[in-house]
């Protein structure tokens, strides 16, 4: 495995514009040099030679293979033009468990170019292993990230974790099994630990979380975000094994979730400590979902059951929850289009519906709403 400190730099001018970078200009070029064999090394020497102030190029037309795992540190005022192909190593036992295929570590990134990201997932998927790593992990401040594609990602596709004042923006997630083996454990994008988020303007196609935003995350907006035959997009799961945790200020908003098993959804764990607040989910079109809106304080593992059971008068406290112009269609698997069930002992509170309009299926049941402080006062709860 190689890891390596550098920094990253380049970009077209017109993408850099469109993320309001405007100081185009770049002290150094680096190209990273094509070989059959694994690429990290002429990555490490890229990213080395153009540290601070330079550009790093993944040619258009190159396909690097990286078989080894890839730590960017110490990055500062760079930018990435990511026009070419990383096709990540089969898979193998050694990189079971770990954290990351690729990380970038740093302040002022700019990462760009139009190329793609081969997760190279489908042997995973067929041996039924969700153990791989995350294909780009993202430590970054002040820092723009976008205009790329990531295909067949073994198992999430970006996590955001440290990072403050980063934009995501036009980004393609594709991610699909070609056998009966579907492609479990592939969350689009999962964030924790930090602040001022912004992920906009981007289609999925994956197995599992459109979003998942967990712990430590404060002022975090998703916007225009289609998301196909996902999980949702979820706050959680929080409070896992009595964890403490909280997230603040989260925005979705003018997004479409089509045949996802979830819509809009907050999930955390019974025993789990902490609060979730000022949450607003509006202008969310959910076509042909099992589960459009969903708020539980009792999810669990299978494996885990016995301790939730256990524990299960009592979670994070989930208060200060907006759901607007929520529309679209349920599914025929007759879930409730309102699912809100909450703790007895830590119930949730400050909740306003308003413009839900789901289109029922024939078996639908009656919307749910347990330990909700004024549900009587909510017309959604009797519906």
């Amino acid at each position: 495995m190689v890891q390596f400190l550098s920094l990253t730099s380049s970009v077209a001018t017109l993408l850099l514009l469109s993320f309001g970078v405007h100081n185009v200009a770049s002290a150094t070029t680096c190209a990273v040099a094509s070989s059959s064999g694994d690429a990290a090394d002429n990555i490490v020497t890229a990213f080395t030679n153009c540290n601070n102030g330079g550009t790093v190029v993944f040619t258009k037309g190159v396909t690097y293979n990286l078989n080894s795992i890839v730590t960017i540190t110490g990055l500062k005022n760079v930018n990435v033009n990511l026009a070419g192909t990383i096709k990540l190593a089969s898979r193998a036992t050694s990189f079971q468990n770990l954290d990351h295929y690729i990380q970038l570590k740093g302040s002022n990134v700019n990462v760009y170019g139009g190329g793609t990201i081969n997760g190279n997932g489908q042997a995973w998927y067929d041996a039924e292993d969700h153990t791989a790593p995350t294909v780009l992990r993202l430590s970054l401040t002040d820092s723009n990230v976008g205009y790329f594609t990531i295909i067949n990602s073994p198992r999430a596709h970006l996590g955001v974790t440290n990072s403050n004042n980063l934009v995501l923006t036009n980004i393609t997630l594709n991610t699909a099994s070609t056998s009966d083996n579907e492609a479990k454990n592939t969350d689009a994008l999962d964030v924790s630990s930090s602040s001022g988020v912004i992920f906009k303007d981007s289609t999925l196609t994956i197995g599992d979380d459109c979003t998942a935003i967990n712990g430590g995350v404060t002022n975090i907006t998703l916007s225009n975000i289609i998301c196909n035959g996902g999980h949702g997009f979820s706050v959680g799961s929080l409070g896992k094994g009595g964890k403490t945790e909280t997230v603040k200020t989260v925005r979705v908003l003018d997004s479409v979730c089509n045949n996802c098993q979830n819509g809009v959804r907050i999930k955390t764990w019974p025993g789990g400590e902490g609060s979730v607040s000022d949450v607003k989910y509006s202008n969310v079109k959910l076509n042909n979902v099992d589960n459009p809106v969903i708020v539980t304080t009792h999810y669990c593992d299978k494996n885990q059951q016995s301790y939730c059971n256990g524990n299960d008068d009592s979670s994070l406290t989930i208060s200060g929850v907006t759901f607007n112009k929520i529309t679209g269609s349920v599914s025929s698997k007759g879930n409730p289009i309102i699912n809100i069930n909450c703790s007895v002992d830590t119930p949730c509170s400050d909740f306003t519906l308003s413009g839900v309009s789901i289109t029922k299926a024939s078996k639908t049941k009656s919307n749910v709403c347990v330990n909700l402080s004024g549900s009587s006062k909510i017309s959604e709860c009797s519906a």
